[in-house]
């Protein structure tokens, strides 16, 4: 098989530790790029954050972000966008600030992030991310994902579940390693974000692969025709792969692509 696109995850799978790209996983995405792969992160990040590694790197990268709520073509056209519902936006900001959570509300245009205190930086934050202590005054219309970071055992996680059948709810990873929950429109996640941008680009999903390494990725495992998932991932998300390739640390994604250059 020849495959013509590669979904990639970002936190705990591509970046490294420090949240970046090594020089031999760079030179590894540019590989594949100038090869004729369409490279494309499949993060539960908003698409500006998403792209920004890529575009750090001099690669026109495609996006599946927002854990499948915001898929965009190489160049940034939008291919797909699926927003919350109001009244779930409207409760998940009053729950992360009732009960503490840090969280990140992603928008087509930016994202808020909510600490219960404002970083360093707040004061110098790019235009697409706006920092506050508070989503009460946040207009959320056309919200499209939610990152919520709340403790395993929190209490006001049972609140949150209660919305499973009207959202849809993934457990993620940071590249820190801590947990994450993952909320988008009701069948919606990243699965649905590879086929949609499968088809916006002429492509089989038959012809991608994806990468990752937690429950978020099992989708869009189900959707690719090859799955990989990293050492380091969780216990469902290996068991979901066909392929199993080493940590961030080792550079697996690197690794991989230089073999799957070398087969093709």
């Amino acid at each position: 098989m020849r495959y013509r696109l590669l979904a990639i995850d970002l936190d705990g799978t591509l970046l490294n530790g420090a949240g970046g790209l090594s020089p031999r996983t760079t030179e590894a995405l540019r590989r594949a790029a100038a090869a004729g792969l369409v490279v494309a992160p499949a993060t539960a990040r908003w698409y500006q954050a998403a792209v920004r590694p890529f575009a750090a790197a001099g690669l026109e990268a495609a996006a599946i972000a927002s854990a499948g709520a915001d898929v965009r073509a190489p160049g940034g056209q939008t291919v797909a966008q699926a927003p919350l519902p109001e009244e779930f936006a409207r409760f998940i900001a009053a729950l992360c600030d009732r009960a503490g959570w840090p969280a990140t509300v992603a928008l087509p245009e930016f994202a808020y992030r909510r600490a219960n205190e404002l970083p360093p930086w707040a004061a110098n934050a790019p235009e697409w991310l706006r920092p506050v202590t508070s989503l009460r005054d946040a207009d959320l219309r056309g919200a499209l994902a939610v990152l919520a970071e709340p403790g395993a055992e929190d209490p006001h996680l049972a609140e949150l579940r209660s919305w499973r059948d009207r959202v849809e709810l993934f457990d993620a990873l940071a590249f820190t390693g801590e947990g994450m929950v993952s909320v988008t429109a009701k069948g919606i996640d990243k699965g649905a974000g590879l086929r949609a941008l499968c088809a916006a680009l002429g492509i089989d999903p038959a012809e991608a692969v994806a990468i990752g390494d937690s429950e978020v990725d099992v989708p869009m495992f189900e959707a690719a025709g090859l799955a990989v998932a990293v050492a380091t991932g969780t216990p469902a998300a290996r068991a979901a792969a066909q392929e199993v390739i080493p940590g961030p640390e080792e550079e697996g994604v690197a690794q991989f692509i230089e073999e799957l250059l070398r087969r093709e």
